[in-house]
C-alpha cells in the first residue's frame, strides 16, 4: 500500500470522525484542518481552508437534512438569520484578509471558558424548551446571534457552532436538540459563504476532495441520527465535553506560539 493511499485512507477517517462530531455540537475543523495540513503539506493554507469548507458543507447538510426531516427546525424563523449568518461570514473573510486572526485567539479562549462554565453550572440550561423575555421574537434574536456568528465563522472560526448553540440555548430558551438543528442550518449558511469566496480565488480541490466529502456526509449522518435518539442531555454532555477540547486545542496553539 502507497504512502498516498495510506494518507487518503487517514483524511477519510479523520472526515469521518469530523462529520460525526460537528454534526452533534460543531467543531469538526478542529479535526480536519490539521489531518489536511499534516497529511498533504503541498497544499497550501488558503486551499486547506478552502478545500475544508466543501467537506465540511456535505456533511453539514446531511446533519441538517436530518434535523429538519424530523421536526426539529422551525423556518419560519430562519429567513432573516439565514441572511444575516451568510453576510457576516462574507464580513468576516474580508477583515481576516487585513487583520490578523491571532488577536481573537486570547478573546475566544475567556469566553468559551464563561460558555462552559455557565453551561456546567447551570444543570438544567437546555434540557428542555422554555421561555425567556427575549424569546419573544425568536427572528430577531436568531438574526443578532447568526451576524454576529458569522462574521466570527468568517474571520477565526473555531467554536462557532457552540457559540451559536449557546445563544439559542440562553437567548431563545430552546432545549439542546433543537438549537443543534438551528445551528446546522446557519453553519451551512456559513460554510457557504465561505466556500464561494475560497472558490473564487481558486482555492477548492474539488475533485480531490469527493472521497472526503462523501466520508465526512456519512458522519454527518451517523452523528445527527444519535443526536436525534439520546436528545439533548446527551447533546449537553457532548457540548460540554466539545468546549473543553476546543479550549484545549486553542490553548495548546498559544503555547506553542509563545514557545
Amino acid at each position: 500500500m502507497t504512502s498516498v493511499t495510506v494518507n487518503m485512507a487517514l483524511m477519510c477517517l479523520a472526515s469521518l470522525s469530523a462529520g460525526f462530531f460537528d454534526a452533534i455540537v460543531g467543531g469538526g475543523g478542529l479535526i480536519q484542518i490539521p489531518a489536511l495540513l499534516l497529511l498533504f503539506p503541498q497544499f497550501v493554507p488558503a486551499t486547506v481552508l478552502g478545500t475544508n469548507k466543501l467537506i465540511s458543507i456535505s456533511g453539514t447538510s446531511m446533519a441538517m437534512w436530518q434535523y429538519a426531516r424530523s421536526g426539529h427546525v422551525r423556518w419560519r424563523i430562519l429567513r432573516l438569520p439565514i441572511v444575516c449568518a451568510f453576510g457576516g461570514a462574507a464580513l468576516g473573510a474580508r477583515l481576516a484578509a487585513h487583520l490578523s486572526a491571532e488577536v481573537m485567539r486570547p478573546l475566544v479562549v475567556v469566553l468559551l471558558v464563561a460558555v462552559w462554565l455557565y453551561t456546567w453550572r447551570r444543570k438544567t440550561l437546555g434540557a428542555e424548551q422554555h421561555e425567556s423575555a427575549t424569546a419573544r421574537h425568536p427572528e430577531a434574536v436568531m438574526s443578532l446571534i447568526a451576524l454576529v456568528c458569522g462574521v466570527y465563522d468568517g474571520f477565526f472560526g473555531p467554536g462557532t457552532g457552540s457559540f451559536m448553540m449557546f445563544g439559542m440555548t440562553t437567548l431563545l430558551g430552546m432545549d439542546f436538540l433543537s438549537a443543534t438543528a438551528h445551528t446546522k442550518v446557519l453553519n451551512c449558511t456559513t460554510n457557504l459563504a465561505a466556500l464561494v469566496t475560497f472558490g473564487w480565488q481558486g482555492h477548492v480541490q474539488w475533485l480531490f476532495a469527493v472521497p472526503f466529502l462523501l466520508a465526512n456526509v456519512l458522519g454527518g449522518w451517523l452523528g445527527s441520527r444519535l443526536a436525534i435518539r439520546q436528545g439533548s442531555p446527551f447533546i449537553r454532555r457532548f457540548f460540554l465535553w466539545a468546549v473543553a477540547l476546543i479550549l484545549a486545542r486553542l490553548v495548546w496553539g498559544m503555547w506553542r506560539w509563545v514557545l
